[in-house]
């Protein structure tokens, strides 16, 4: 079981070369640091924390997003010393994270080792504030970690392969079109579907991204151009499957990004995930995308844009 290092002024045992012993050490309670105050209050509460996946750099490295809780996600902004107790308190070799993947949780593994456990796993050169990223063994096709299981989903009803199929002939024919790309051209699109029992209904979800492979050069204005990302969102309605998110970029540097789907975790235990999702270029690993179901449709609550370093 990891040692718990807040709240601080356990009394050191003095073992120098104990990398651990030395980051306790160094994060002794000083009564006159209000930030240290704040953050080691937040981090004495041990709050259930969302984890990224990132495999740009150096390595896959765990890298802590958001707390979570009844009020949804709240984002991580600590100091440099609240990110070193923090590392210690949640990603030391031996402390336990839950990968997921497909909004279920799998067997919990056990951290490597964290960022500051001995010598830094990495630096950036100049950065004022560092967020910690652990290694761990990451099963294929997880993007996030939780500190710990959440609550089951609400249960819903299998989607059959034509129930599925009778809802995707529906962009071709009206969603498509609508959002500017041709019936006829849409066979030249990429198509990813992932079919997601987020607990919002009774049915899955169905998230739908098409990409062109066709690069379309950064001086190409959007106006009037066929939009070469789509992503389509579907729930079932009354009458069968609808859309309730309808995302279209031309996808150059001039337009929204493209998106990337990650996958759905609920993260205020309500019973019903939130979707992820992330950007489809390299360069932007924690860049992350939060959608609530709020009123019949999926609705923006949430975009983390930080990257590792934050000063």
């Amino acid at each position: 079981m990891a040692l718990r290092v807040l709240p601080l002024g356990l009394a050191l045992l003095g073992a120098a070369c104990d990398p651990t012993e030395r980051v306790k050490n160094a994060l002794r309670a000083d009564q006159g640091d209000r930030v240290w105050q704040r953050d080691s209050t937040l981090l004495a509460n041990h709050p259930a924390v969302l984890f990224r996946v990132t495999r740009e750099g150096a390595g896959a490295r765990v890298v802590p997003l958001a707390a979570m809780g009844p009020q949804g996600l709240r984002l991580l902004s600590l100091s440099d010393r609240a990110w070193r107790a923090f590392d210690l308190d949640y990603l030391f070799g031996g402390n336990s994270l839950t990968p997921y993947r497909a909004g279920r949780s799998l067997t919990p593994v056990t951290s490597t080792r964290g960022m500051w456990e001995g010598a830094p796993l990495d630096t950036i050169p100049g950065c004022a504030i560092l967020l910690p990223g652990a290694v761990a063994s990451i099963p294929d096709g997880v993007e996030f970690f939780t500190s710990g299981p959440r609550p089951p989903l609400q249960p819903v009803s299998p989607l059959s392969a034509g129930e599925l199929e009778a809802a995707l002939n529906m962009i071709p024919t009206l969603i498509a079109p609508a959002a500017g790309i041709g019936m006829s051209i849409l066979p030249r699109y990429r198509r990813n579907v992932h079919v997601a029992e987020t607990g919002t209904g009774s049915r899955p979800t169905i998230v739908v991204v098409y990409d062109d492979p066709e690069v379309v050069a950064d001086s190409v204005l959007p106006m009037g151009e066929r939009p070469r990302h789509l992503v389509v969102v579907m729930d079932k309605g009354v009458y069968g499957y609808r859309p309730t998110l309808t995302y279209a970029s031309l996808g150059n540097r001039r337009s929204p990004p493209r998106f990337r789907y990650l996958d759905h975790i609920d993260v205020d235990g309500d019973g019903k995930s939130e979707l992820f999702f992330g950007l489809g270029i390299k360069g932007a690993p924690l860049y992350t995308i939060v959608l609530r179901f709020d009123a019949d449709a999926w609705r923006e609550v949430l975009r983390y844009k930080k990257q590792r370093c934050h000063g």
